[in-house]
């Protein structure tokens, strides 16, 4: 998403007259998007602001600023922590960045931009993209699950589906400029739902569901293969696996999050699942979809978490033989309910548990090669 929006961002203020810089040292301005999701995400990000500011103090330059959803969840403290940034812009305020910055370079100070509950349409539209062969495509935004650990939806709001119309817009515009494959991205985009105002039902504009969504994306002319993340088990369904079975332009990948093998622990989380339906869908997919590649995220040392539940999850990885697994360590984040617990398992346990699952994920990957 981080990609995608950062490409927006970019058409926004190509479309003004800025330019690109070739290397980030001759750049005037220098915009960080950023992600809260991990601490060690931001971590990086106050990382590369201290870089900046030695050049800032020994030249003026660059205009410093700090978008996405770090400035949405600090918003005014920016400027507390970081005194050197110029610019404070949330995920959905980003149409404002070319203004505030005409707002910067006349000498207006300080500017920040937060909280806007929804995009303006226009801003996938800037038609810029970095990669001529596949692009990735929002096709909603924000999330309504509130999973105890996530901030999410408090930096990138509730959900908002996209009109599913100006989605099959935007992939044609793309495809005209070479794109041969692209990505649907949403937060749980099996929660998919928009009004299509090309069909209307006695008067009214016709629903179009996730999987309806995908068979209108299949059917676009020049467009070769594409794909989507990303898919909340508690949402996903055998309609999913057969359209995904049945389409010949849908690569047959299945990134579906699992977060952890104990159901005391998925209850903690506000998962909305237990193992059990998380087996019963993995097994599915794989009968229904031939050569399906299953991808899951799992984290470690979330409060509570025992050594029982740890082999639990260890154990579940064992059983379904994940293809790719993306494996993280848990801090606490802003605003989350699971902030509210005691951070009760070690920074050396974590890693412990971290490097067990990794270890397990790179050698079970080498023996399928």
């Amino acid at each position: 998403m981080n990609i995608r929006d950062s490409e927006l961002v970019a058409g926004l203020l190509i479309k003004k007259g800025y330019e690109l810089a070739a290397i980030e040292k001759e750049a005037d301005i220098v915009l960080v998007n950023t992600c809260s999701v991990r601490q060690h995400a931001e971590d990086r990000v106050w990382s590369e602001i201290g870089k900046l500011k030695k050049r800032k103090k020994l030249t003026g330059k660059p205009i410093i600023g700090l978008i996405g959803c770090m400035a949405q969840a600090w918003q005014q403290a920016v400027f507390d922590k970081a005194p050197m940034v110029d610019l404070v812009v949330g995920p959905n305020n980003i149409s404002a960045i070319p203004g505030l910055l005409d707002d910067l370079e006349a000498g207006f100070g300080r500017a920040i931009a937060v909280g806007k509950e929804q995009r303006d349409a226009f801003v996938y539209n800037t038609e810029y993209i970095s990669d001529k062969s596949h692009c990735n495509v929002n096709i909603m935004e924000g999330c309504n699950n509130f999973c105890s650990y996530c901030i999410v939806p408090f930096v990138r709001g509730r959900e908002r589906s996209r009109d599913a119309e100006e989605i099959i817009k935007e992939i044609n515009s793309l495809v005209k400029k070479g794109v041969k494959e692209i990505t649907l991205l949403g937060q749980n985009v099996n929660s998919y739902k928009s009004q299509d105002t090309s069909h209307k039902t006695q008067g009214k504009d016709k629903s179009v569901s996730f999987v309806e969504l995908l068979d209108m994306v299949n059917a676009i002319n020049g467009l070769e293969k594409f794909d989507f993340v990303t898919s909340h088990p508690k949402d996903a369904n055998i309609a999913l696996f057969e359209k995904m079975a049945e389409l010949n332009k849908c690569r047959k990948f299945l990134h579906l999050p699992v977060q952890s093998g104990s159901d005391r622990i998925l209850k903690k989380m506000n998962r909305g699942y237990t193992v059990a339906h998380y087996k019963k869908l993995a097994k599915a997919a794989k009968e229904i979809i031939p050569g399906l590649r299953l991808g899951t995220d799992v984290m470690v040392g979330f409060p509570s978490e025992s050594e029982k539940d740890f082999a639990d999850t260890y154990q579940l990885m064992q059983e379904i033989k994940f293809e790719a697994a993306y494996l993280f360590k848990y801090s606490p984040r802003l605003y989350t309910k699971a902030a509210e617990l005691k951070d009760d398992v070690s920074e050396e346990i974590k890693k412990a548990r971290h490097k067990i699952l990794l270890d397990y994920q790179r050698q079970s990957h080498k023996k399928k090669e």
